[in-house]
């Protein structure tokens, strides 16, 4: 099955966005930490949402290639698959408790149960396992019911939000903290993408060229910038400006509308017209193929600046360190290529944890 440029590009911007934000929320001064809140509001479709997207892009696209493979294979099964699925998605909770650990230490997080992304992308994949069976309309009408839900379950647990009850726990567990990618309204976000990632592995069977791109401008081009425009329109006027807040409905239908256009673009260019780029503008790809990597790396540049530039010279600070961090992980991956991908380990990893788990059933047998 062969990659789809136009996800790794998304991915890699998604990557570079999130570094990028959150430099200016470490080092810009109380004075100015209005910018840092503009990118962030309105940054997110290409923030925590983009990458919940991408994740769920992913997912399907690699269940769909182990069908494949489990119908070719005497020797691999859809089980395997299943349990290297889930050995994965719990490594990366271990990983996200483990990272809100250290941010509660060092950097004045909220508790270890926080809805960091990391968090909330492995809670996702656990969770999104039974919908990769269904239909694509099935699990479109499931997100909708996540993020109307979210809505009125939010609202009902707010009063109860300092309570030491257990509807105040369930606050607690469910938003902590509201202004991050809590489970309600950003699991939707990982199902949407295994809906496209159902699409892009449909368009794999395709052999012709032309069909194939046919196909992509039909059901991703067209139909993300139809329904794109529609959702950011929605997500303006319904109860505006709500749209500005990460924690409402109208967000959420925003962030959408803005990632289905965005990614129709990518389509356009990279799947449909695949317009090449000159070498030296393909630096988010390096971001996409170390985007895990790149994630929890990048939280060491925390501590080289207190919070003292304004909205002007935090710039002449932040692009250099990109332009050095963009050229650290070039210079890694000529280096050593995915063998510092923590994608690649962690996946590598959960496989041997899954045949070592196959060795001892067949053995008790």
């Amino acid at each position: 099955m062969r990659r789809f440029r136009s996800i790794d590009m998304f991915r890699g911007i998604c990557i570079f966005y999130m570094t990028f934000g959150h430099m200016v929320n470490w080092w810009i001064s109380q004075g100015d930490f209005w910018l840092y809140e503009i990118i962030w509001n309105y940054g997110a479709p290409v923030g925590g949402g983009g990458f919940l997207l991408v994740s769920g892009m992913s997912a399907s696209i690699s269940y769909k290639r182990n069908q494949l493979k489990a119908k070719s294979s005497q020797e691999f099964s859809m089980k395997r698959a299943r349990n290297v699925y889930m050995l994965r998605s719990f490594l990366i909770f271990l990983i996200s408790l483990l990272w809100n650990f250290f941010g509660t230490l060092f950097m004045g997080l909220s508790g270890v149960w926080l809805w960091f992304v990391i968090q909330t992308i492995s809670i996702s994949l656990f969770m999104a396992w039974p919908f990769l069976k269904t239909s694509r309309i099935f699990r479109l009408s499931i997100c909708f019911v996540f993020w109307i839900g979210n809505e009125f379950v939010f609202y009902w647990l707010t009063p109860y939000s300092n309570s030491q009850n257990i509807l105040g726990y369930l606050f607690y567990f469910l938003y902590n903290s509201p202004d991050q990618n809590v489970i309600l309204g950003y699991f939707p976000f990982l199902l949407l993408g295994t809906v496209f990632g159902d699409v892009f592995s449909e368009s794999n069977s395709i052999d012709n060229l032309i069909e194939r791109r046919l196909f992509l401008k039909k059901k991703l081009f067209r139909n993300g910038l139809l329904f794109g425009v529609f959702l950011i329109t929605f997500g303006l006027v319904y109860n505006f400006p709500d749209f500005s807040n990460k924690s409402t409905f109208a967000s959420h239908m925003f962030i959408v509308g803005i990632e289905l256009i965005l990614m129709a673009f990518l389509v356009y260019i990279k799947e449909i017209r695949a317009i090449s780029f000159q070498k030296r503008y393909r630096f988010f790809e390096i971001y996409s193929f170390y985007s895990f990597t790149m994630f929890l790396a990048h939280e060491v540049l925390f501590f080289l600046f207190q919070p003292i530039f304004n909205f002007i010279n935090i710039w002449f600070v932040i692009i250099p360190i990109l332009f050095a961090w963009t050229f650290l992980f070039r210079f890694i991956y000529k280096k050593w290529g995915r063998s510092v991908s923590l994608k690649f380990l962690l996946n590598k990893i959960a496989v041997d944890l899954a045949d070592r788990i196959e060795i001892v059933k067949l053995g008790k047998k």
